[in-house]
């Protein structure tokens, strides 16, 4: 019984131990799971604090929202991440940001090893740029930048390799930067002044990089130095003030200065005037030239000696099939041409023919994957007709694209744009389409966004998802089950928005059509460039079916609710990306900041992205048939149709 008693007890103190050691594990366990949380709270606070206090023409509040990263990527534009899901870069140069970056601006990303914010017109002080130690490169160039370098630059950020603050408008002396692994270095064009410490790492520099300031001297720039120039030793500001003083010369030095400007540089009144009066008319001029030149080189004739593209003329390519034995083999003149543009309904064929298109001024609407789009109106204005000039088909047989065409040409749908004839020779194959009187989805959805804009209010956008949604059924429900994908490069700039011109030449509903569909079987050799190639199974080497439709219906649907610009290396991962947002507490945060304010209709928003996501799911057996999705998408909203009419000037 006592050894019993004494094996309990000694069981007793070895458990004690294992729940404590246990308890503790679990509870810095929590712990660190805690600080990591905070650690990304406080990361995305200060890139939001930096997305406030600047204005852009990338929409960043719309593009900069949701989690900033996903694994090892991020789909805010510019933002870079670790493996571990950190902000390490921030590159947004040339994007018209404009205003003074807030106190509050990338606190907290402590992983920032780039930022670059060149070519903008940010302009107050230099960011402190406090608790980022890790940053290598910073590029500030090109600005409007204004007060002195913050001596912690040199201080305080012992990895730097790159600094640039050329072009910019700061005063005060050069820090006494001593990394040395500082091996890109420009302070030019700015209006610094006195002694470069004559640091190491400052004499790796050519005197180019110090050129263009107001009075610069010593080792580095090959200038020696007056008794009253200042240096980075004399600028010991207080601690609490040390980065916001503003070094001024010495008022001796000043006058000095204004006397040998005054001396060397005073024009006479009128000169000023004739100058300004040139510098106003040249840009003018030049916006003239460039706009003719634009509308110019848009404006050509199919059958012209050149094209925009400095492509073969269309026309004499035809001919060369003619002569080639290629066509149909009948006399030259129009009833041969007739005879080779195959026309797939009667009440069209008696319209027009190829030499009238090669006649008529074409207007190139744009370059895809499939080819080159031209709008062309028939002499005479008879009739307007979109000419797609296919690429990459030279090995295609005229049986498979007569074929392919005929399937094409027999399909009648509202969401559907008609395919009106074809054209086929060895070195040249056309598609002519119904003309759609409208734009893009792509186009609605991301141009011009900012002040002046007309946003796509959300009936409008449900509607549209319905229409599409009812187009690709159709397409799955007449293609042959040979034909997969049965449209292959559905995307939101494939997507047409009908317009019927009223008399204030607006539409008040809006219809969508797609386009550039059922080409996917012709190119086995270059089907990577369509779209279906985005669904994961190609990636994996699976042949894309029906389900790969369906997965890049998916993305256009997060695009629609989103806002977000789809990005075709990384497309696959908005998907992933929504599904992060909505198990965390942004669930909202990723509607476009265009429709957010439609607080009645979130509801409605976030079962069209359950919808979505759905659609993208990585495994092809797990995304619904088109038939269901329709039905799904049907059901949202109610008579949201009836009331989102939509008012769409026509571009």
């Amino acid at each position: 019984m006592d050894k019993q008693r004494r094996q309990l007890r000694l069981r007793q103190w070895l458990v004690v131990p294992w729940v404590i050691a246990v308890m503790g594990a679990a509870v810095a366990t929590a712990e660190l799971a805690e600080s990591d949380l905070e650690a990304f709270r406080d990361e995305r606070g200060g890139l939001v604090a930096l997305r406030d206090g600047l204005r852009s023409a990338k929409d960043l509040h719309s593009n900069w929202t949701g989690p900033p990263c996903h694994g090892g990527r991020s789909r805010w534009y510019g933002v870079s991440c670790d493996g571990e899901g950190r902000v390490v870069g921030v590159r947004l140069d040339g994007v018209q940001l404009t205003g003074a970056l807030p106190a509050g601006a990338l606190r907290g990303v402590a992983r920032l090893a780039t930022l670059s914010l060149r070519d903008n017109a940010i302009h107050g002080a230099l960011p402190g740029l406090a608790g980022l130690d890790r940053l290598r490169v910073i590029d500030l160039s090109s600005n409007r930048f204004s007060g002195p370098i913050p001596r912690r630059y040199a201080a305080a950020l012992p990895a730097l390799t790159r600094l640039e603050l050329q072009d910019n408008l700061l005063n005060g002396t050069v820090p006494a930067f001593a990394q040395g692994e500082l091996t890109v270095f420009n302070v030019s064009y700015n209006f610094l002044q006195g002694e470069v410490p004559g640091t190491r790492a400052l004499r790796r520099f050519p005197a180019s990089a110090f050129g263009h300031n107001l009075k610069l001297c010593g080792e580095a720039v090959n200038a020696a130095c007056g008794s009253g120039s200042p240096s980075a030793d004399d600028e010991a500001p207080a601690a609490g003030n040390r980065d916001d003083r503003v070094v001024r010369p010495a008022e001796q030095d000043a006058r000095g200065r204004a006397a040998r400007k005054s001396r060397h540089f005073k024009l006479a009144a009128w000169s000023v005037v004739a100058i300004a009066l040139i510098a106003a008319m040249v840009p003018f001029a030049a916006v003239l030239i460039f706009l003719h030149q634009t509308k110019k080189s848009r404006e050509v004739r199919l059958g012209g000696r050149a094209t925009p593209t400095g492509a073969p003329d269309i026309k004499d390519k035809a001919e060369q099939g003619k002569l080639s034995g290629s066509g149909s083999g009948s006399s030259s003149g129009s009833r041969n041409a007739q005879a080779q543009l195959q026309f797939f309904r009667a009440d069209k064929a008696a319209g027009f023919d190829l030499d009238d298109l090669f006649r008529s001024t074409a207007e190139m609407l744009g370059k895809g994957r499939l080819g080159i789009t031209y709008r062309v109106t028939l002499e005479g204005g008879a009739a307007v007709v979109v000419v797609k000039r296919l690429r990459n088909m030279g090995h295609v047989p005229r049986k498979d694209f007569a074929h392919t065409m005929q399937l094409l040409g027999k399909l009648r749908h509202e969401n559907v744009v008609e395919v009106v004839a074809c054209y086929h020779s060895k070195e040249e194959k056309l598609a002519v389409y119904e003309h759609v009187p409208g734009r893009s989805l792509f186009e609605l959805l991301h141009e011009n966004r900012g002040e002046g804009r007309m946003p796509l209010p959300w009936p409008a956008r449900l509607s549209i998802a319905k229409g599409m949604a009812r187009g690709l059924a159709y397409l799955h429900r007449t293609m042959p089950f040979f034909h997969r994908p049965p449209h292959g490069n559905l995307k939101s700039s494939n997507v047409i928005i009908l317009s019927t011109p009223s008399g204030k030449h607006q539409h008040p509903h809006v219809v969508p059509k797609l386009t550039d569909y059922g080409f996917h079987p012709l190119l086995p050799h270059h089907a990577h460039r369509l779209a279906a190639a985005k669904c994961p199974e190609y990636a994996r080497g699976k042949r894309p079916s029906s389900r790969a439709d369906v997965f890049c219906f998916g993305l256009v649907l997060l695009e629609v609710v989103t806002g977000k610009l789809p990005v075709d290396e990384a497309d696959g991962d908005m998907a992933e990306w929504a599904r992060l947002a909505l198990s965390h507490e942004w669930s909202t945060d990723i509607l476009d900041v265009e429709i957010v304010g439609e607080l009645e209709r979130h509801g409605d928003m976030l079962r069209l992205t359950e919808v979505a996501l759905m659609c993208a799911a990585v495994e092809p057996d797990r995304r619904p048939k088109m038939p269901d999705v329709v039905r799904m998408i049907d059901e949202i909203g109610g008579g949201v149709e009836e009331k989102g009419r939509w008012e769409l000037v026509v571009g």
